[in-house]
């Protein structure tokens, strides 16, 4: 929390908000890293006590099911730009801002981000060109390091809070409020905070969430890190470590002597007696030999049973494709064509929102950098692109639009025409310029041919003559 000397920095609204919001941050965290440490892979074995031995209780194991299907739906998920209903290539002059933010760069970080913890945000500010930095600064924010306040009347952002950066302590050393009114900025200092208040043009919160499954009750979005996922995937690192003591059993077979003295095998490290490979005992003269068994250890393979298990449900979970959980047999063509529609359709919807995240972020952008108060209607008809999350077969591809250009006129010219081919859109860019190039070359050539073929005719000539001109 921060102390008494940013609250006194501040009015009592701009405290009770900043209150508000680090109430949120603080209560959103925890999960929020949890779920970090899901995707990472760095996930703590939850150990029931109950199969593992002392010595393997404290086993590395990872499992990177809850990333994969994670990646799953923002793999498919490509951004190629933004386009606008009249036709220019670079609507409302926006690869200026794009490149200075390495926005192609940040934003398919920014979904993968919003994937995990089921929003990140996009903050858009005026940025301080005299240290090196571009004259509107947009920058992705996780949610792990932010909080949000909802208007659901205004159907925006409230308020918000990013948290630049931490103390070794764990504590906040630097953070960043956004209003309406105002962007203020909070710096520890030793004894007491540094706050600097800048007016706010835009009179709106300029930060665009990217939200990943939208719904009313949650307008901030879910996370694809479900809690079934999470506990499919701590059965199955579960059912892993005991695998790898089974395996140890396994590869190590039981001897067992009878007729021995017992308290010869009674020790402080019994586990270490258990799992010797060799053991001897002296024997007396004229006793009885103790008689040696071997029973072998049951086999693992229940365990991979189990884990194939976890594995189709987390598949079912994350709407992952057939072969993730049984790879060893191929699947029909109708398994894997199902377990993509589902892949297709979310990746779909997220786009939708990432990409009218994406464009309130532009709009904020372009305002900022024009002084402008409000949206123009012009800026309205922006929209993000992305590839389509379908992925087929060139061939199929090709015969599809070999057959709408047929029957469509001007289909197969047309940008949509080319997007549906499987062009990107720097392909689409650099072929339209090619042909661009191409007419006014064919323009400059007839315009030529059409001279040229004038002044050779006699009329033409002789008209010349009359008036004392010569033709070239």
């Amino acid at each position: 929390m921060i102390g008494s000397g940013a609250e006194l920095a501040l009015d009592h609204s701009d405290a009770a908000l900043l209150g508000e919001l680090l109430q949120v941050w603080e209560s959103k965290r925890g999960r929020n890293l949890v779920r970090s440490a899901y995707y990472d892979g760095h996930a703590a074995l939850k150990d029931f006590g109950i199969s593992l031995p002392p010595k393997m209780r404290n086993i590395e194991a990872a499992l990177g099911w809850v990333a994969k299907g994670v990646h799953a739906v923002t793999d498919r998920s490509k951004f190629e730009g933004f386009v606008s209903t009249d036709g220019t290539e670079d609507p409302f002059d926006l690869s200026g801002i794009l490149w200075e933010n390495r926005f192609l760069v940040e934003f398919p970080a920014a979904a993968v981000s919003s994937a995990v913890h089921g929003c990140s945000f996009l903050t858009v500010s005026q940025g301080d060109t005299a240290a090196g930095e571009p004259g509107v600064l947009v920058l992705p924010r996780a949610a792990d390091s932010s909080a949000a306040l909802w208007d659901r009347r205004k159907r925006a952002l409230k308020a918000f809070l990013s948290v630049v950066s931490m103390d070794d302590g764990g504590q906040i050393s630097e953070m960043i409020m956004h209003t309406p009114e105002k962007v203020v900025t909070l710096v520890k200092r030793p004894s007491s905070w540094a706050v600097d208040v800048r007016r706010n043009p835009l009179g709106v919160v300029a930060v665009s969430p990217l939200v990943h499954k939208y719904e009313l009750n949650r307008p901030l979005g879910h996370s694809r890190i479900t809690r079934a996922a999470m506990a499919y995937s701590d059965s199955a690192l579960r059912t892993i470590v005991r695998a790898e003591v089974s395996s140890e059993f396994y590869s190590a077979p039981e001897y067992f002597l009878f007729g021995a003295d017992v308290s010869s095998f009674i020790g402080n490290d019994k586990w270490a007696a258990v799992m010797g490979r060799i053991k001897a005992m002296d024997v007396e003269d004229g006793e009885d030999k103790p008689d040696l068994h071997r029973f072998t250890g049951a086999s693992p393979q229940p365990h991979t049973d189990q884990l194939r298990m976890w594995a189709n449900l987390f598949a079912d979970d994350q709407d992952l494709e057939v072969k993730f959980a049984d790879s060893s047999n191929p699947s029909s063509a109708d398994a894997i064509f199902a377990a993509k529609e589902t892949l297709i359709t979310t990746t779909r919807d997220a786009n939708a929102m990432w990409g009218y995240g994406a464009v309130q972020a532009m709009h904020f952008a372009v305002r900022l950098r024009d002084g402008l108060d409000s949206t123009p209607d012009e800026l309205r008809t922006l929209s993000a692109q992305f590839t389509d999350p379908a992925i087929v077969s060139p061939s199929a591809r090709a015969d599809a639009f070999s057959k709408l250009a047929s029957s469509i006129e001007g289909f197969g010219a047309s940008e949509v025409g080319m997007e549906y081919a499987g062009l990107t859109r720097e392909q689409i860019v650099r072929f339209t310029a090619d042909r661009r190039r191409a007419s006014v070359s064919q323009l400059v050539t007839g315009i030529g041919e059409r001279l040229s073929a004038a002044t050779a005719d006699p009329a033409v000539q002789a008209a010349a003559t009359e008036r004392g001109t010569e033709v070239a």
